[in-house]
């Protein structure tokens, strides 16, 4: 086991369980044996207080000051109110211990998440999977049907939720919360659910992620800081605010493939006009540097990683930030899960009997997606009178009965994204499981009161989010680089969320929450961009470039022995994509995560 990602394993009741692996550990908080704390910190990425009746520790990215800290903790315990202690500014997991019991709060995005394993005797709980499992005495073993619930059903509530990829270890989302108690008790629930409030209007939303973002990004400040600068609406945006604050130039970083042009760059040559504090570096891509290259020099991460297949890349960018000399670096992970309305918003339209605009809005989005818009207003009105459980009946006919599609921008209009060709890689044993766990979920999952199909969609998404920072914060290590996404601060995601997704929609204006809440700060032709890079491009180039290689991974991976998939069919999915023809891309990197993230399991990496 490396000790360079470093993080924390408890107990309770009893002593912490040894990591392992020779790895040293340290009490989280002195003469208290519960806790231990491993690895290698950043500066203030672990911060403890310890108060009559409890100790508390925060891991993350905690920006309230030393002595509101341990007051507002204080007052929390005596209050027994320990919610309190989620609400600082920032992005970060809160252990509470008291002599009775341990509580733990993950922040919303799920950045800083928590895994545990519960006994009749104790629960052992931790923040690196696999040390958790090795600590509890599990074997180091996928849970195949969760693993496979991941990889196929992304978005889709099932009761796998609570369940990790190590076989007997459970794992919390973004704003869950889970209570271990003397006795033994174990609870897990949701202690925020991001419900959006139907009288809460989209001025109240754009002043409320004005003050959140410049607070997020003033909390940074003080720090030697790097940012990216896309050319993008949401990196582009947070690197303005941060130089508003600098008196020094702010070395920010645009990343280009000349072979495979984004059309990112001419936009971000073009904004650096508007602040001369903004000292432009272009990371130029090489062959080397195209997705899926070099994958057999991956290293191995704690849980599967989709970003692995786009590591050279982000290696790349990643030398390049360090050479700057900066510590902390800003990204725009989340914006377009908090500030994009997913086209399921069209069905709450539908629902809350907005007609007339929904008719407006389907004629334009028919018109730039070149569909017809009656289509588009049928499957409006249809998703408007399907309910969870029956999107969940539905999808599990679709793994019984696959089709042979591949997805269009109108499956989008629905609770999640459609299965489409992916499904055949699948053997028949797997689709007729995962049919049954999907069936499963049918009596036992509901939606949060008040939230339409477009709200639970962009917390799904915000999630996903939460996991791509966490996977880049674990590669970004060995560079010295902490990347930090400010637009996954919880108060940030709080403005966003807490109104309903068809309010933050505009089908003419790309982001229209972010344009309102920055006008005036951001300089307008930034806020007004309408397009977006496309990074597919180098996605064909690099699958073409690596066939061969592809090819031979997936005749041998684990993820046939156990029964998952048919390799030949996921070889015809690549061989179309290395023809440049259409492909599931997103689900072959998850396929390839798990190939990857198994390897190193078997190998006894981590």
């Amino acid at each position: 086991m490396t000790t360079d990602i470093p993080g924390l394993l408890g107990a309770f009741p009893g002593p912490a369980p040894a990591v392992g692996g020779g790895v040293p550990t340290e009490p989280v908080w002195a003469g208290e044996t519960s806790w231990t704390a491993f690895g290698a910190w950043r500066h203030r990425e672990l911060r403890t207080v310890r108060c009559p009746g409890g100790m508390l520790a925060l891991v993350g990215q905690c920006f309230e000051t030393d002595s509101a800290v341990r007051e507002g903790f204080r007052r929390a315990l005596e209050g027994d109110r320990l919610v309190e202690v989620t609400r600082w500014p920032g992005s970060y997991l809160a252990v509470v211990v008291r002599p009775d019991d341990v509580t733990a709060f993950v922040d919303l995005a799920g950045q800083y998440p928590v895994y545990f394993h519960t006994t009749p005797a104790r629960t052992v709980l931790g923040t690196r999977a696999r040390a958790t499992a090795r600590a509890a005495g599990l074997p180091l073993e996928p849970d195949v049907l969760t693993m496979a619930a991941d990889m196929f059903c992304p978005g889709v509530p099932l009761p796998t939720s609570a369940r990790s990829v190590y076989r007997g270890l459970g794992r919390l989302a973004g704003g869950q919360a889970v209570r271990v108690r003397r006795d033994g008790g174990c609870r897990t629930w949701t202690y925020e659910t991001l419900e959006p409030g139907q009288d809460r209007s989209s001025f109240d939303a754009a002043q409320a992620l004005r003050a959140a973002l410049e607070n997020a990004v003033d909390a940074r400040a003080d720090q030697p800081l790097t940012a990216d600068f896309s050319g993008g609406l949401d990196s582009t945006s947070l690197a303005f605010l941060a130089a508003r604050r600098r008196d020094e130039a702010l070395p920010v970083f645009t990343y280009h493939h000349p072979d495979a042009p984004a059309d990112d760059l001419v936009h971000a040559k073009r904004y650096l006009d508007f602040d001369r504090r903004l000292r432009s570096t272009v990371v130029t891509g090489t062959s080397g540097s195209l997705s899926y290259q070099g994958l057999g020099a991956a290293t191995s991460t704690d849980l599967p990683d989709p970003g692995a297949v786009t590591q050279a890349r982000t290696r790349l960018r990643l030398r390049h930030v360090a050479a700057a000399g900066g510590s902390v670096h800003l990204g725009g992970e989340g914006a377009d899960a908090l500030l994009v309305a997913a086209p399921g918003y069209l069905g709450d339209l539908a629902r809350q009997g907005e007609l007339r605009r929904l008719g407006r809005e389907c004629r334009q989005l028919a018109k730039q997606r070149r569909v017809a818009s009656a289509r588009v207003m049928a499957r409006s009105a249809e998703l408007s009178v399907t309910s969870l459980s029956r999107a969940l009946r539905l999808l599990a006919l679709r793994f019984e009965r696959p089709a042979d599609r591949h997805i269009q921008w109108l499956d989008a209009i629905a609770w999640w994204p459609d299965l489409g060709a992916e499904a055949f890689w699948l053997t028949t044993s797997m689709r007729t499981r995962l049919a049954e766990l999907v069936r499963a979920g049918t009596g036992e999952l509901t939606p949060p009161e008040g939230a339409g199909v477009g709200d639970r969609a962009a917390v799904t998404e915000v999630r996903f989010s939460g996991a791509v920072q966490r996977q880049l914060d674990e590669r970004a290590r060995p560079f010295g680089v902490w990347p930090q996404a400010p637009f996954l601060d919880n108060d940030v995601i709080r403005a966003c969320l807490t109104v309903p997704s068809y309010r933050r929609a505009d089908p003419v204006i790309r982001k229209p929450l972010l344009g309102r809440a920055l006008a005036g700060v951001v300089p307008d032709e930034v806020l007004s961009r309408t397009t977006k890079g496309d990074y597919t491009g180098e996605d064909y180039k690099g699958i073409r470039l690596a066939s061969a290689e592809l090819d031979a991974r997936v005749s041998c991976t684990r993820l046939a022995d156990l029964g998952l998939i048919e390799p030949g069919k996921v070889k015809e999915s690549l061989s179309r994509a290395a023809a440049g023809l259409q492909a599931p891309f997103p689900a072959l990197n998850r396929l390839l995560a798990a190939d990857l993230w198994l390897r190193g399991l078997d190998g006894g990496e981590v």
